[in-house]
């Protein structure tokens, strides 16, 4: 009877280290599935006079799903949509995207005379050393909150541009 009473105990323990074990890797893949890194970002400054502005940066998705940038939301402005320039008939042109697919394990770049965030009717200029905070929304419900420095776009070229010769 003993050896009863061992073999059920083993057996319960065994199953608790295994439903424990499921219940770990489900949360680590909850967790990896939501795991999108933004880099390199950054906000033109606005021209004087002006009200609008652009934002860009590289999305990476780590995740184990594709990931669908819609939009993004922040303080400084009631409307920001993703725009993309294209080429088109030897005239460059701008036009408002519904989003940005994201497969996994891939990275999606946001740049000048390509794809990008547009942001309309500023509340205030945008002035280099500022740093804006904004939201980025997906379709699958995520919303990431990042924060972007304000810079040049005189000095962006002349720092890729410096790059280009090392």
């Amino acid at each position: 009877m003993n050896v009863r009473i061992f073999a059920k105990a083993h057996q319960t323990r065994i199953s608790a280290a295994l439903v424990a074990a499921v219940i770990s890797l489900f949360s680590l893949a909850v967790h990896a599935d939501n795991h999108v890194k933004v880099e390199n970002g950054y906000i033109r400054a606005t021209i004087p006079g002006t009200n609008i502005s652009s934002a860009y940066m590289v999305i990476t998705n780590h995740s184990m799903n594709v990931k669908e940038l819609i939009g993004a939301t922040s303080n400084i402005s009631p409307r920001i949509e993703i725009h993309e320039h294209q080429m088109s008939e030897g005239m460059m042109k701008m036009r408002q995207r519904e989003s940005i697919v994201i497969n996994m394990h891939d990275a999606v770049t946001l740049q000048p005379s390509g794809l990008h965030l547009m942001i309309f009717e500023l509340n205030k200029p945008l002035k280099v050393g500022d740093n804006v905070e904004l939201t980025l929304q997906f379709k699958d419900g995520e919303q990431l909150p990042i924060s972007l420095p304000v810079e040049s776009i005189k000095r962006k070229k002349k720092a890729k541009h410096a790059h280009n010769h090392h």
